[in-house]
């Protein structure tokens, strides 16, 4: 039998890695839709698989079970926030901002980090209720974020003492947090996560935090004045895989 040129295997491997690296890129997309439409206990890994477009051997090949894939999820979101944040919030990226303008732009962009991935945050906390380990690199992750918000807002104080600073937007960031967090666990009828203006008014708590008056509001005191109300919302539980 002819011998294949051993240049020719060896070109083989660098074309099966990506096609690896495909296959876990799907995995993780196909895990987050699903996600998206039900509970995680109720995904079974045939559909993970099938929505991924490969079959469940290939899942099993990758991942022990359902926790250690859903591990992979949250590792891989890690990665993909720690790389937005330095090629998207940077400090050239609000170089022309001033204080109020920088605070809005971090706070816009924790809020638009919360509805992407709402999902696993939900799934996070629900598994956590049940004695699991899962929050803490959640947890990990809104603290990464916090600290850059707050290095970007800093460069903006012109307080003598930043050390202060640091002090308020950490209290005020925990406050949003705490209702970012609230609004996606329970159905919450005021500012839930969708609402439009949340943004604008958990960039207020955290002006308030810095003792620095807000500027003129965008939006007309009689629009402030009505917060959409959620409608009711069906409340999901995940239950521990026995």
């Amino acid at each position: 039998m002819e011998k294949k040129p051993i240049e020719a295997v060896v070109k083989a491997f660098p074309a099966k890695q990506q096609r690896s690296e495909q296959t876990h890129e799907k995995l993780l997309q196909s895990g987050l839709d699903l996600l998206r439409d039900g509970v995680f206990d109720d995904i079974s890994i045939a559909q993970i698989a099938a929505r991924a477009g490969c079959a469940v051997g290939s899942f099993y090949l990758r991942f022990r079970n359902k926790e250690a894939f859903f591990k992979f999820l949250i590792e891989s979101i890690s990665e993909t926030l720690e790389a937005d944040l330095h090629a998207n919030l940077t400090p050239e990226s609000i170089k022309e901002l001033n204080l109020a303008q920088t605070v809005r732009h971090c706070v816009d962009h924790y809020v638009e980090t919360n509805r992407q991935y709402e999902s696993i945050i939900r799934a996070a906390v629900q598994y956590s209720i049940n004695d699991s380990d899962d929050w803490q690199p959640v947890r990990d992750n809104g603290l990464k974020l916090h600290d850059h918000y707050i290095d970007l807002i800093l460069s903006k104080s012109r307080k003598s003492n930043q050390e202060e600073v640091r002090q308020q937007l950490i209290v005020g960031l925990q406050i949003i947090s705490g209702h970012l967090v609230n609004s996606i666990t329970h159905p919450i009828n005021r500012l839930p996560l969708h609402d439009p203006n949340l943004s604008h008014w958990l960039f207020e708590v955290v002006m308030h935090c810095l003792k620095v008056k807000p500027p003129e509001p965008a939006m007309s005191q009689q629009k402030k004045g009505h917060l959409r109300t959620a409608s009711p919302a069906k409340k999901t539980i995940i239950k521990r895989s026995k």
